[in-house]
């Protein structure tokens, strides 16, 4: 039973919401990784191509709001999709100082073929859930979620 307020000494790991949310976390990776390997991917590539075709993200600095990655490992990823031809960096009309990320149509196509991953991980996570179980966890998720955005800005 989980308890919002205990003493140091009533501490009980499975009762934590962050050790259920690292063991699902490395599920989810695990299960990723090995979807994705057939198309030599990782899950934080994905990560990069999923937010690039739909999130309207066009820039490392917007892709560091949807991945919650540091620009150096936002670099590194995107540099490794850019050599595999999956994106490519286009000067910005607009401002020379600004490259925005842009999905080359090989890109395209492979997010598109391995959407299907994430859809398949995430069913086999809630396949032991009603509809409204899984409705329910998604809202509380996105609450969490929303707070924590608000009180770190």
């Amino acid at each position: 039973m989980l308890k919002l307020h205990m003493e140091k000494n009533q501490f009980n790991l499975q009762d934590s919401l962050g050790y259920h949310f690292n063991v699902i976390f490395t599920h989810i990776k695990k299960s990723m990784e090995a979807k994705l390997k057939p198309y030599n991917l990782t899950h934080l590539q994905f990560s990069i191509l999923i937010n690039l075709y739909k999130n309207n993200v066009t820039t490392q600095k917007e892709l560091l709001k949807y991945t919650y990655g540091d620009e150096t490992s936002i670099t590194r990823l995107v540099d490794r999709l850019e050599l595999k031809g999956y994106l490519q960096r286009v000067q910005c009309s607009t401002d020379k100082r600004r490259k925005n990320l842009v999905l080359t149509s090989e890109g395209i196509a492979l997010t598109e073929e391995v959407i299907t991953c994430a859809q398949e991980v995430n069913s086999e996570l809630i396949k032991n859930l009603t509809e409204e179980e899984a409705t329910q966890l998604l809202q509380l998720l996105q609450k969490i979620d929303i707070e924590l955005d608000d009180s770190n800005n």
